[in-house]
């Protein structure tokens, strides 16, 4: 009977899973449509034109449909919408509440206006600040570079030293700890802000690799972060799209000297565990998707090494996102790590410590602990979605799948991973 009941499982899982792939590909389909046949017909009918692009205005739009295809990661920007251009307003527009930074491009910063009363950064509500944005946008507004630069010059100097921001891999209990410091009160938190990932993912496109000598990013990176973090009285603590956001970390530090960063990590093991867990039988093609947007060094060493999809796709994913942070720090010892496992172990030690790199007082400490009596995911969309999608029963790694990670870590990344546990040496 219980053979019957997993097969019966797994077979509805699957089936779901062939569901999802035909909604992807409709979604897909109509994405492209709305995006290269209805927009460029809407922009030459109603503009903008090009006496209306200058330095010193941003650029209107309304939003008439959601065109996004669901869980797109690389398509969180302006295309994003079907837009109807709608003039120009003054840079003073940006001062407003309920603008904020929605993504960076190449060309031009992305802003929205949400709905009125709508609190982006009420974490038990919205565990991923990327939704509430995207999902209560208004209005679209852009700005070119130059624009926005000139925009910050007639604001005060700052250096970062109100930001207190969260470098992590993945499933590594990263928006459990953005909770913690949500539920003290004492900051603004920012759980995966979409202009950090969009920066991310437009340097990693480049052909070659993001580095300190890189510095012709330093304005676009100071000027990314003082737009999403734009008070200087608040605190704010960013815990970031993981995957694809630690190409930053060579920058970071040289543009806003003052910010305070941290690393977040788990075992390999749990953590490639989690995401089985999380996606199931999407697996496969999701690690491979996420793989071609990596920077491209990292894009070069899975070419060669490549072998098989699920696990060891994924287990390369993070072994990419720990391994960068092992190269910026090797000369490096201000950013503290903070692992799962020493918050299982001892969770007021692992919270005072945490509370005291951040900035927050002691006597938050109760306040934090309280994060841990409820899943702090458990209000986000995508992940429910892709919950009751994954149909996933067994998530261990085999022995050949360890060995493969140990062997990989060593040859291509070396690092030291503990075969039985799947801990990272450096960090325990």
């Amino acid at each position: 009977k219980q053979w019957y009941q997993r097969r019966v499982a797994i077979t509805a899982g699957k089936a779901m899973v062939v569901l999802e792939d035909i909604y992807t590909i409709l979604a897909s389909v109509y994405y492209l449509f709305a995006s290269r046949v209805l927009q460029p017909i809407l922009n030459s009918m109603f503009g903008p034109r090009s006496s209306e692009h200058c330095n010193t205005k941003i650029l209107s739009y309304s939003i008439l449909a959601d065109i996004k295809p669901f869980h797109a990661i690389n398509l969180r920007e302006k295309r994003s919408f079907l837009l109807k251009f709608g003039g120009t307003k003054d840079l003073s527009y940006l001062d407003r509440e309920d603008v904020t930074l929605y993504a960076v491009s190449e060309e031009e910063f992305v802003f929205v206006r949400t709905k009125p009363g709508v609190d982006l950064y009420n974490m038990e509500e919205h565990p991923f600040l990327y939704e509430i944005q995207h999902s209560s946008a208004l209005e679209v507004l852009t700005a070119t570079h130059s624009t926005v630069f000139e925009y910050l010059k007639s604001k005060p100097k700052r250096d970062g030293r109100n930001i207190a921001y969260v470098h992590n891999h993945g499933r590594c209990g990263s928006t459990l700890i953005a909770t913690m410091m949500f539920k003290t009160k004492e900051c603004v938190v920012q759980s995966e802000p979409n202009p950090i990932l969009s920066l991310s993912l437009m340097f990693n496109r480049q052909k070659f690799v993001i580095n300190r000598k890189t510095e012709k990013y330093l304005d676009l990176v100071r000027a990314t972060f003082l737009l999403t973090c734009p008070d200087p009285q608040k605190l704010y603590f960013i815990k970031p799209w993981p995957i694809h956001t630690l190409s930053l970390l060579p920058l970071m530090k040289q543009a806003l000297p003052g910010i305070r960063e941290l690393f977040n990590c788990r075992s390999i093991k749990n953590s490639v565990m989690s995401l089985k867990k999380l996606y199931g039988y999407n697996l496969n093609g999701v690690a491979n998707n996420m793989i071609l947007l990596l920077p491209a060094n990292y894009r070069n060493i899975w070419k060669k090494i490549k072998c098989g999809d699920g696990d060891e796709a994924w287990s390369f994913l993070l072994l990419c996102q720990v391994h960068a942070f092992i190269v910026e720090t090797r000369d490096r010892d201000d950013i503290k790590t903070f692992s799962y496992e020493f918050l299982l172990e001892n969770r007021e030690e692992f919270t005072m410590k945490l509370l005291k790199e951040v900035g927050i007082g002691e006597e938050h400490l109760n306040d934090a602990l309280s994060a841990l009596e409820n899943h702090s995911q458990a209000k986000s969309e995508i992940i429910s979605r892709l919950t009751s999608l994954a149909g996933a029963k067994d998530v261990s790694l085999s022995a050949q799948v360890m060995e493969w990670i140990v062997k990989t870590g060593n040859e291509e990344f070396e690092m030291e991973i503990d075969r039985k546990t799947g801990k990272f040496i450096a960090f325990y």
